[in-house]
C-alpha cells in the first residue's frame, strides 16, 4: 500500500515497522472547527479553502486568557495562543506559564521525596520513630532559618 501524507481527520491503519499508516479522508467531507477563543463572533462565518489544520490555526489565530489560582488564593492571569494542535499538550501549556512551571517543579520535587521515603530504609526508620522524627524536623527547620 503506498504511503500517503497524513491530512485532516485521517484514519489510522495497522502500524507498520516505520510508524503508523494514515489514509487521507475523502474530499467530500467537511471539517467542523469549534470556537477556541474568548471572543464572540458577530455572526457565524463559513470559511472555505482551509485545507489543513495549520491553515485553520493561521486564519482564526485561536487564543484565550486563563485565570489560575495560587496557593495563597490570589489569581494569576495567563494568555495562551495556539498555533498548532501540539500547543494543547500539557507539557507545552506548562512551558508557556511561569506559574504552572513552578507548580510542576514542586510536584516533581514532592514525587522525588516520596520515592526517597519509600526506598531509603534509614530515612524510613528515622521517620517511624517519633523522637528521631522530631529531631529531623527540628534540624530541617534550623537549616531553613539559616538559609533565610
Amino acid at each position: 500500500m503506498p504511503q500517503t501524507k497524513p491530512g485532516i481527520a485521517t484514519t489510522i491503519l495497522a502500524p507498520d515497522p516505520v510508524g503508523e499508516g494514515f489514509v487521507e479522508i475523502t474530499p467530500n467531507k467537511t471539517l467542523f472547527v469549534q470556537k477556541l477563543t474568548d471572543e464572540e463572533p458577530l455572526k457565524p462565518v463559513v470559511v472555505e479553502g482551509l485545507h489543513s489544520v495549520e491553515a485553520v490555526f493561521n486564519y482564526f489565530k485561536p487564543g484565550c486568557e486563563v485565570e489560575l489560582i495560587t496557593e495563597d488564593g490570589s489569581t494569576v492571569n495567563e494568555q495562551y495562543t495556539f498555533h498548532s494542535l501540539g500547543d494543547f499538550d500539557v507539557k507545552h501549556l506548562i512551558s508557556k506559564s511561569n506559574h504552572l512551571r513552578e507548580l510542576n517543579l514542586q510536584n516533581e520535587a514532592y514525587l522525588k521525596m516520596r520515592k526517597q521515603l519509600g526506598t531509603n530504609k534509614s530515612l524510613k526508620n528515622v521517620i517511624e520513630n517519633p523522637a528521631t522524627k522530631k529531631a529531623l524536623i527540628d534540624s530541617l527547620r534550623a537549616l531553613i532559618a539559616e538559609l533565610e
